[in-house]
């Protein structure tokens, strides 16, 4: 045993920390109504409605529980985002009973509500994206795998199981494979699971929950798999700017104090590595946490790859703040760390309704769109014929086959040869040729329909929409009145959040 609470009962401290996040849960379902679809979550919106085994940027866990969802519920926001309600309350449950079965409620209590507390995790409880099930996946591996080492073996198989959940929500989930076969070499009980058959069972559990990504890779001329290695390696360069936009970008979602204490204990981790819930904790989040730092100079890398790190962390955290002999400016620092960055949760949740509050109007990516599709609705309105309507991004796409009336088909910018990532799977020139439409660009994604004059003949400019956010502008939307020739013939890449 890890040396937690292995019995049923519930004590104080677990209907606290259960109520906690069933409240959390419940307030973020509540406020997910009146927050406008951000563009990446109107994109995975739209895989739901073109249901398959994965998608170009990520495998497809998050587009069917999406559906899921909304075929209950319908498509409302709210709705839609019942996705990310249920992915967070599976990751909070189980990195509760992670935190309870190796240190005890107390700890279990205090990380679960320093992980509610801390941005990153409290704005995905509202927004869903494909980190909403590799948490939820990853979260229930660490709890599985302390469960096969104090309990019994097969627990891996339920281990495995989670790791092709994971994988399923995003392809960083391939790390827990590796991790978990490190922590079985590393611990006595895991070297005597290893003569038997449920690690191997489990691994090939995972790689059977996971096969639909690689059947759909398979069909697609393993696409996905390149665009998330080599091209993403082909498209790194030496910037030592970006060591400080990944460090100031952790600092934010976690607060600068939380994410300082959060490195900390997973080191001081390294040094108890004798204890076996300490080394477990060490080999699920140390690789991801020395992964990003070495990518951090030649690639960005943005505030959500490293979350599945944080769910271990938080778990040492708690445990080195709240161990016997803990000094009193540990304890000072975490409750201070948890406080701000519960502090910074409300504000970040209370700025993205309200525009009265500072808030850089340019990030707010969420502005506009009702705003956009009324305007491109009148446009289209004025065309003969079946008019269409493309964006130059997957972003902007995306928002409009949301918010236009009767939720219509959009394409993005492969009409003007540039790559239009999912979009560029169910893109056929030949439906468009010939046929008027409305293009519109957004000026914040960089680089995109810079062809669209040879796309389209004639392009004719339309006058531009801006939207604000209060008094201070987001963005000047682009609009063309575009009858389709094909696209040029050279293709570009474009990356996803």
């Amino acid at each position: 045993m890890t040396g937690g609470a292995r019995g049923t009962g519930l004590s104080r401290d677990d209907r606290l920390a259960l109520g906690l996040l069933a409240a959390a849960t419940l307030a973020h379902v509540f406020y997910s109504g009146f927050l406008p679809l951000s563009p990446q979550e109107a994109y995975y919106w739209t895989w739901s409605r073109h249901l398959d085994l994965s998608y170009f940027d990520h495998p497809g866990l998050s587009a069917w529980t999406i559906q899921a969802f909304t075929e209950i519920f319908g498509d409302s926001e709210r709705a839609i985002r019942l996705a990310a309600a249920f992915h967070s309350a599976v990751f909070g449950v189980f990195l509760w009973a992670s935190a309870r079965r190796m240190f005890g409620s107390r700890v279990a209590l205090w990380a679960l509500g320093a992980g509610l507390a801390v941005p990153l995790f409290s704005v995905g409880q509202v927004i869903i994206t494909p980190d909403g099930p590799l948490l939820s996946g990853w979260a229930m591996a660490l709890y599985f795998t302390v469960r096969a080492l104090d309990d019994d073996g097969r627990w891996l198989l339920a281990a495995g199981a989670a790791a092709g959940w994971a994988m399923l929500g995003k392809y960083t989930g391939a790390l827990l494979l590796p991790q978990i076969l490190v922590v079985l070499v590393a611990d006595p009980r895991g070297r005597r699971l290893l003569s038997t058959p449920w690690p191997w069972l489990g691994a090939a559990l995972a790689l059977l929950v996971f096969s639909p990504a690689v059947v759909w890779n398979a069909r697609h001329g393993f696409a996905s798999f390149a665009f998330q290695t080599s091209e993403r390696a082909a498209a790194s360069r030496f910037r030592p700017v970006l060591v400080a936009r990944f460090l100031g970008l952790q600092m934010l979602m976690a607060s600068p104090v939380a994410f300082v204490m959060l490195v900390e204990a997973v080191v001081r981790a390294r040094g108890r590595r004798d204890g076996p819930a300490w080394r477990i904790l060490f080999w699920f989040a140390a690789p991801l946490m020395a992964l990003a730092a070495a990518v951090s100079p030649v690639h960005w890398v943005k505030a959500n790859w490293l979350a599945p790190a944080y769910p271990a962390a938080l778990v040492c955290a708690a445990a080195l703040a709240l161990e016997e002999g803990a000094s009193r400016t540990r304890r000072v620092a975490s409750v201070v760390g948890v406080v701000v960055a519960a502090l910074g949760s409300l504000y970040l949740h209370a700025a993205f309704v309200w525009p009265a509050l500072p808030f850089p109007a340019r990030d707010d990516l969420s502005a506009g769109w009702s705003e956009l599709a009324v305007r491109v609705e009148v446009e289209r309105a004025a065309l003969q014929g079946e008019p269409f309507v493309a964006g130059c991004s997957y972003k902007v796409s995306a928002e409009l086959g949301y918010h236009l009336p009767g939720r219509p088909r959009t394409w993005s910018s492969e009409i003007a040869g540039d790559h239009g990532l999912q979009y560029r799977i169910w893109f056929d020139p030949a439906e468009l040729q010939g046929r008027d439409g409305i293009v519109v660009l957004d000026p914040r994604e960089k680089g995109t329909c810079k062809r669209l004059d040879e796309a389209c003949r004639p392009l004719e400019p339309l006058a531009p929409l801006t939207v604000h956010r209060g008094r201070a502008e987001v963005t000047t939307f682009q609009l063309w009145r575009c009858r389709y020739a094909g696209p040029p013939a050279a293709q570009g890449r474009a990356e996803p959040d």
